[in-house]
C-alpha cells in the first residue's frame, strides 16, 4: 500500500494546518509532545525558522497539548557542542519566539539494536527515549556523507548522545572496532538503524521543510550553495516515505539527477529494510 505524503506549496503556508489535520495531529491531544528539530549552528541562515515551527506548535496548543522543542549537543566544536551553549545558540536564533520550552539534551539508556545484518548499540537521548509522542520538523537538504539529510537523519544522528554519533562515525569508517563490538557498515546504513532505535513503539508525525535547500547540513556556519528552488512543505506518517518523496521533489524541481553529493536513496532503502516504513507513496497536494 503507498504511504500518504501531504504536499504543501512553498507560497502557501497558511494550509499548514490542513496538512496536519491530514496526518491526524489530533492523536497528540493533551498530551506532552517533543518536537524534534534542529535550531540551527550559530551563523547558519538556512535552518528551519522560528515562525514554520511556531505554526506546528500553536496548533498543538489549540489542542491542549504541551510541546516543547528537542535537540541534541554536538561532537564538533561549534556553538551547539554543549547544552549551555547550544541553548544559547537556540535563543539567539530565535526560537524562544516559538511558545514553548527548548531542551536540548545528550546522554540515555543504551539501545541494542541488530538487525539488516547490523549490531550496534546507541545511547538515544534520555527526553526521546521518555517520549511517546513526538513530532518531527526536518530541513530536507543535501549532506556532506549522506548525501541527503531530511527525517532519518533528524533521529539517526540528531537523537543519540555525542559519544554515541562519535561512534557511528567511527563504525562507518573502521573495518573492526573491537571496543565497541560494532560491525562495519555504511554511514547511511548505521543512520537508519539509529533512527529506529530512537522511533520504535512511539507515536510518531512529520513534516519535511524543502526550503532553502543547500549542499550542506544545517551543522555548517555557511552550507552554500542553494542546490534547488525552494518547494514547500511535506507530511507523513512515515520517515521513509516523506524523505523518498523529499529526494525525489529535489532532484524533479532542480532538474539535476546529480543535485546531490553523492547517493542519497541508500538511507531510505535501509530503513525500509529495516521496517521504518515504504518507499512507496502517493504525494497528495492540499
Amino acid at each position: 500500500m503507498d504511504s500518504k505524503v501531504f504536499f504543501v506549496k512553498k507560497d502557501e503556508m497558511e494550509k499548514i494546518p490542513t496538512a496536519l489535520k491530514k496526518i491526524n495531529l489530533d492523536i497528540f491531544k493533551n498530551k506532552e509532545v517533543l518536537i524534534k528539530l534542529h535550531m540551527g549552528e550559530l551563523g547558519n541562515k538556512w535552518h528551519v525558522k522560528p515562525r514554520i515551527v511556531k505554526i506546528v506548535v500553536d496548533e498543538l496548543k489549540e489542542m491542549k497539548s504541551k510541546p516543547f522543542l528537542f535537540d541534541t549537543a554536538v561532537i564538533y566544536h561549534g556553538s551547539r557542542d554543549s547544552k549551555e551553549k547550544y541553548m544559547d545558540t537556540a535563543l539567539k536564533n530565535g526560537f524562544d519566539k516559538v511558545g514553548c520550552p527548548i531542551v536540548i539534551g545528550n546522554e540515555g539508556p543504551n539501545v541494542k539494536m541488530n538487525d539488516g545484518g547490523i549490531e550496534f548499540t546507541y545511547e538515544v537521548a534520555k527526553e526521546i527515549n521518555d517520549s511517546e509522542n513526538i513530532f518531527a520538523i526536518s530541513h530536507g537538504k543535501g549532506h556532506g556523507i549522506t548525501g541527503f539529510g531530511g527525517a532519518i537523519k533528524n533521529f539517526g544522528m540528531g537523537g543519540v548522545s555525542k559519544k554515541c554519533k562519535g561512534n557511528m562515525h567511527s563504525a562507518s569508517v573502521t573495518k573492526k572496532i573491537l571496543s565497541l563490538d560494532q560491525t562495519k557498515v555504511t554511514f547511511d546504513k548505521i543512520l537508519s538503524l539509529g533512527a529506529k532505535a530512537c522511533l520504535s513503539e512511539k507515536e510518531v508525525l512529520y513534516m519535511n521543510v524543502l526550503t532553502d535547500i543547500t549542499k550542506e547540513c544545517d551543522c555548517c556556519v555557511n552550507s552554500l550553495p542553494i542546490i534547488c528552488d525552494d518547494i514547500g512543505f511535506l507530511f507523513s506518517k512515515e520517515p521513509v516515505a516523506i524523505d523518498t518523496a523529499s529526494i525525489d521533489l529535489i532532484e524533479k524541481i532542480s532538474r539535476n539527477p546529480k543535485v546531490f553529493r553523492m547517493h542519497p536513496r541508500e538511507q531510505v532503502e535501509f530503513a525500509e529494510e529495516i521496517g521504518l516504513g515504504s518507499m512507496d507513496y502517493k504525494l497528495k497536494t492540499i
